[in-house]
């Protein structure tokens, strides 16, 4: 038997699902697509059309041959001194 905790638990679950089944649903009728299956939007957004290479969906590097934000950041030159302010005026120094 289930405690009611192990309830609740289960019950929000199913009602978290349900809610996030509603919103895709909603989102696929605000773009003209048909619905007749509802809960194939479980697990997979309603404007993911699940090719690797579509500009929305694709990866940047594959598909525009380039690096993501976090790489840029991973490889820029630390080695080199920037002396600029956060807002891009260099600084003036007073020796």
């Amino acid at each position: 038997m289930r405690t009611p905790q192990e309830k609740d638990k289960k019950n929000l679950r199913m009602q978290r699902d349900e809610n996030a089944i509603k919103k895709q649903v909603k989102i696929a009728r605000a773009h003209g697509m048909n619905v007749k299956e509802p809960h194939k939007f479980a697990k997979h957004h309603a404007l993911d059309c699940g090719q690797p290479g579509c500009v929305l969906c694709g990866n940047p590097r594959k598909t525009f041959s380039e690096l993501t934000q976090q790489e840029n950041r991973l490889f820029q030159d630390v080695e080199q001194p920037r002396d600029k302010h956060s807002n891009g005026l260099p600084r003036e120094h007073h020796d």
